[in-house]
């Protein structure tokens, strides 16, 4: 029976030796030795059971069957060549980002704009999720990036840190200090983000930490309608500035800073084997050079 299992390795030797018309100027295109070459042009010919070259001392001539063997050969690997530019273009001009909502909302608007300032044609896809969620959907290759929380990553995973924004306090309560303690806090009704949120066990692990009894008095996956129940006195929440600067302005809610050392920890993370993509280094560097890499 015929054996069409074409072995490519020698089928490139082949074709760059005979588009050279030389093992020695084909040999440096490929930086592999004379007797590579050789070797592996022999194979190919027992393989098809004719020989494709003719050797002589100063020249080198294909055999009628070689010449149609590198004509064969130059199709395939112009085809693979375009391949390559298709995969390159594909991976060039679109991006699918997953990101937690708050993230979403207040940081990824500057992200996205520096992105598409310096990549136009660049098609960028957004989606939204909690910080677990969004990193199970990179490790399955769903999203290139991800932008979420404190969250323990796979070793198959880049993990960079790139913002440690400070919590602060916000209430419309006019008896609480403009600085406290969080023990200051101790049964304070309390709107917490959904389980599963790594802002809400933060929180809940600093005041374990700290002894202190937590009052969680409500349980809100929206950013927004936290802060709406907080504007109308329902209780306290904590918010990282880049969230509240503008109801602050706006006198919706007080903010309250916090004596400890409370922040979010923001990662990008994307895997190992995508480091290379030249959409994933565009990201890369537009949250770089967003205004959210100021840490503020």
């Amino acid at each position: 029976m015929w054996d069409d299992r074409v072995n490519f390795a020698h089928l490139r030797a082949f074709y760059h030796v005979a588009d050279c018309g030389s093992f020695t100027l084909a040999s440096k295109r490929l930086n592999l030795s004379q007797s590579t070459l050789s070797l592996q042009v022999q194979s190919l010919e027992k393989h098809y059971g004719f020989p494709v070259i003719k050797r002589h001392k100063k020249r080198l001539e294909l055999t009628e069957e070689g010449a149609l063997v590198f004509s064969y050969a130059r199709s395939i690997f112009s085809l693979a060549h375009d391949l390559g530019n298709a995969m390159e273009d594909l991976r060039t001009r679109s991006i699918k980002i997953g990101s937690t909502p708050t993230l979403a909302h207040y940081i990824m608007p500057q992200v996205i704009r520096t992105l598409k300032e310096e990549n136009a044609r660049l098609r960028i896809q957004l989606y939204t999720g909690l910080s677990k969620e969004v990193l199970q959907k990179v490790i399955d290759f769903e999203y290139h990036v991800g932008l979420i929380g404190r969250t323990d990553c796979p070793g198959n995973v880049i993990n960079k840190r790139v913002a440690e924004p400070r919590l602060h306090f916000i209430t419309n309560d006019p008896d609480v200090p403009a600085r406290i303690h969080l023990k200051d806090l101790a049964n304070y009704p309390l709107i917490l983000a959904e389980d599963g949120s790594t802002t809400r066990a933060y929180i809940i692990e600093a005041f374990r930490r700290c002894h202190i009894p937590l009052n969680n008095y409500i349980d809100c996956e929206n950013a927004q309608a936290i802060k709406d129940m907080v504007h109308l006195g329902m209780g306290g929440a904590f918010f990282p500035g880049y969230a509240i600067e503008s109801d602050i302005r706006e006198r919706k809610y007080r903010k309250i800073d916090i004596v400890e050392d409370l922040h979010l920890t923001i990662n990008l993370v994307y895997l190992k084997e995508r480091r290379n993509l030249s959409t994933v280094k565009k990201f890369v560097a537009a949250v770089k050079e967003s205004v959210f890499a100021s840490n503020r």
